[in-house]
């Protein structure tokens, strides 16, 4: 795996545990009005990066040649796993 691939996974791990924290202080009602604001600036961010990744490996799949080159990584991680 590349350095990139495992750059953006965390990247996308941090992202998503950034919008639950979120999610759980707007709830809660932790945050005041002004925080708020930059708090939600960086949930935007945060889900619009998520959005992206999303669209662009659903696209992935549908390209065969894309397609066999992400069902061989699975298989490699599910061998190292033990699957």
């Amino acid at each position: 795996m590349t350095y990139l691939g495992t750059f953006t996974r965390l990247a996308l791990l941090a992202a998503l545990a950034y919008l639950g924290f979120y999610v759980y202080g707007l709830v809660m009602g932790v945050f005041s009005p002004i925080e708020m604001i930059g708090f939600t600036i960086i949930a935007v961010v945060c889900l619009g990066s998520f959005i992206v990744h999303s669209v662009r490996f659903r696209r992935a799949l549908k390209d065969p040649r894309q397609h066999d080159a992400i069902m061989r990584k699975a298989h490699v991680y599910r061998e190292r796993r033990g699957f």
